[in-house]
């Protein structure tokens, strides 16, 4: 458990931080405090390894003459307190004034809930140790092996007091599990599966290894293809929202506030507007009772909500801070963070706005509906270059795996498809949503199909294919090791 004598420490640090603040004359100041404790392991090939670690830090950011300015330090040395305000002074005063600046925000109460499970808030490594062993298995199917694993467990408390009446603590726990394998039937294709929770028995490892083995078998033995044209696309819901990132993500950033209200992307003054088929409703929702990422209260110490960014079609809000809010003349719906999800110590960096737990609404459709109405085209699950998009304009132009449909029917898993468009294309062209969802880390959404998109793909060098086959032979002889195990 997160000792309170550091608590005290960090609650004590940033009283002496908004007092010298003052002080030194800060129009205004808000001081953040973090005291984290996380115990990871993971197994990779043979090759275990595992870390412990607590960070804390304090951060401060003030409003003088009309500018903001920001520092960090992990000291609780008074001298070092003064200094670290001191130096968000300077950083203040070496901007121009701002005329949007205005207070931090006030004190404002969230009146819903979110349970903590204190159980797993206080949980020992043996415990963790435990589920983390449940998820190897003891014998894998023929040209399946196992690649990797993972467990981690964070716990911690934030601090949050402002001069503008804000003195908030948080206290928040939440684990994850993972494992995944390669199939070596055919072309190798590597697959892996992820599960967290905010609470202890909320994750099944054997579960996440049925679901992780499932995943790559399903996708073993991949095709190339030679194509070019215009074919209807499943996306799979891990190809919307995935792990480290999916097709949607460029989404996300089209419709956060800062770039609104710049003009840096296509849905600026576009509030109000139809942008999307009226089977369409994008939720972020950081108040879902299973979700990691969920949260009362914001980087900010804004109470979070639950908002429609999209509802049936139109474009509702932006995700927002208290900043831009008041730029775009609009209310801040809590969507400010520290650090991001896997963003590291949040307490190094100011608040930034991004989204907490993305939910799209399941539509009428079945998959079984979907896969029959596709005459031919693709399901797609993951994609690759989503960090290369245009983050202004939605373009994109990324490469997946998947596979390939026809007549209704799921034939042969494929890969190396490219898939090319637009954002705002792709959204008007969404024709189907699943009654189906899935559940991610900080997401739950169905399956979605767009009538028409961009698709391009070549097949293996026959080099390619042919070396395959033959280090294949060599292997089954004893001749070569398998490089991919």
């Amino acid at each position: 458990m997160v000792t309170n004598n550091l608590n005290d420490k960090i609650q004590n640090a940033l009283d002496v931080g908004l007092k010298y603040a003052k002080k030194a004359g800060a129009d205004h100041c808000e001081a953040f405090g973090i005291n984290e404790r996380s115990f990871n392991l993971e197994l990779e090939k043979d090759k275990p390894k595992h870390n412990m670690g607590i960070q804390h830090g304090l951060s401060f950011r003030v409003i003088t003459n009309k500018a903001v300015g920001f520092a960090y330090t992990s000291s609780f040395e008074e001298k070092d307190i003064e200094m670290t305000v001191k130096m968000a002074i300077q950083c203040a005063k070496t901007k121009k004034k701002d005329p949007d600046l205005q207070p931090f925000p006030e004190f404002k109460e969230n009146t819903s809930k979110l349970a903590m499970d204190k159980e797993l808030y206080s949980v020992d490594t043996n415990s963790i140790s435990e589920l983390f062993e449940k998820m190897l298995p003891d014998e894998l199917p023929k040209n399946t092996y196992f690649l990797q694993a993972m467990g981690m467990v964070g716990m911690g408390d934030s601090f949050l007091k402002t001069t503008q009446g804000i003195d908030l603590v948080e206290s928040d726990a939440g684990y994850g599990l993972g494992i995944g394998f390669l199939s070596t039937h055919g072309f190798p294709n590597y697959d892996f599966h992820f599960a967290g929770s905010r609470s202890l028995g909320g994750v099944d490892p054997k579960e996440v290894t049925k679901i992780a083995l499932e995943k790559t078998l399903s996708s073993a033995k991949p095709q190339t293809m030679s194509l070019s044209g215009d074919y209807p696309v499943i996306i799979t819901p891990e190809g919307s929202y995935g792990l480290f990132g999916g097709l949607f993500t460029v989404l996300t950033n089209l419709l956060k506030g800062d770039k609104a209200s710049r003009g840096e992307t296509v849905y600026a003054d576009k509030i109000g507007e139809q942008i999307a088929p009226d089977t369409f409703t994008l939720i972020d929702d950081p108040l879902h009772p299973d979700m990691i990422t969920s949260t009362l209260y914001d980087g900010e110490g804004v109470p979070t909500e639950k908002t429609k960014l999209i509802e049936n079609g139109i474009l509702k809000t932006y995700y927002l801070d208290s900043y831009y809010a008041g730029k775009l003349n609009m209310e801040s719906n809590g969507k400010a963070q520290r650090g991001g999800f896997f963003g590291g110590n949040p307490a190094k960096v100011p608040p930034a706005i991004g989204d907490y737990a993305t939910i799209i609404e399941p539509g009428n459709s079945s998959l079984d509906e979907m896969l029959s109405e596709t005459k031919e085209g693709f399901m797609l699950k993951s994609f690759m270059g989503i960090h290369m998009s245009d983050f202004s304009s939605g373009r994109f132009a990324v490469t997946g795996s998947g596979w390939y449909v026809k007549d209704g029917e799921v034939k042969y898993p494929v890969q190396d498809i490219s898939i090319s468009g637009t954002i705002p294309e792709l959204l008007l062209n969404i024709d189907m949503i699943s009654k189906e969802r899935s559940r991610g880390l900080n997401n739950e959404v169905p399956y979605v199909r767009v009538a028409e998109l961009s698709v391009a793909a070549k097949k293996l060098d026959f080099k390619v294919r042919f070396g395959l086959k033959v280090l294949k032979t060599l292997v089954k002889l004893g001749i070569a090791k398998n490089p991919f195990i």
